[in-house]
């Protein structure tokens, strides 16, 4: 599976499309709700939301290797 189609499963962006950068901000991880928007660190655009990243670390199990 390629990055885009992981884009269009989960919502989240993994790689911002704006600028092309993975890191991402959001103001009170540890409090934020399913709703929260999470952003690009370097462009400020939005990436999805924290609701969004959860299903992609559930479903991202042994689908990406570093």
């Amino acid at each position: 599976m390629n990055l885009q189609q992981q884009v269009i499963s989960t919502g989240f962006k993994i790689i911002c499309t704006d600028c092309g950068s993975l890191a991402i901000k959001v103001a009170d991880p540890a409090h934020a709700s399913g709703d929260t928007i999470i952003e690009c660190r370097r462009c400020n655009a939005v990436r999805g939301t924290v609701a969004d990243l959860h299903n992609l670390a559930r479903r991202g199990r042994d689908l990406f290797e570093f």
